[in-house]
């Protein structure tokens, strides 16, 4: 995928990070891997503005119940790959309306979101 957007961008880098993503027992991991990066391309999107509200088991450093912010680069139905830059990681957020989203405790790396 050729993007352009600086946001897309540091996606597009963070695809090699798999720390943290789940490989079953009889799982091929670099297929796991290929596969889950070439979804997340797949729905990836321009850059925009989203907040989600957070609910358990929550985040470290944010209040259940409280907002956080950040800007999607991928979604699906019902499925929301967010990247925050203050905090520099993603997040992903959860819920079909984009104005009554959950966001659920998980962050870190694209794949491991995505495969949340």
């Amino acid at each position: 995928v050729l993007v352009t957007h600086p946001l897309l961008i540091k996606l597009e880098r963070a695809l090699t990070d798999t720390s943290g993503v789940y490989v079953g027992a009889g799982v091929d991991a670099k297929t796991c891997f290929s596969s889950l990066a070439s979804d997340i391309l797949a729905h990836i999107c321009m850059p925009f503005p989203v907040s989600a509200t957070v609910m358990p088991p929550g985040f470290p450093d944010a209040a259940l119940g409280s907002t956080i912010s950040g800007h999607c680069v991928a979604h699906r139905v019902g499925y929301w790959l967010v990247y925050q830059p203050d905090q520099d990681r993603f997040y992903c957020f959860w819920g079909t309306d984009q104005s009554n989203l959950g966001a659920h405790g998980v962050f870190g790396g694209p794949l491991y979101c995505w495969s949340a």
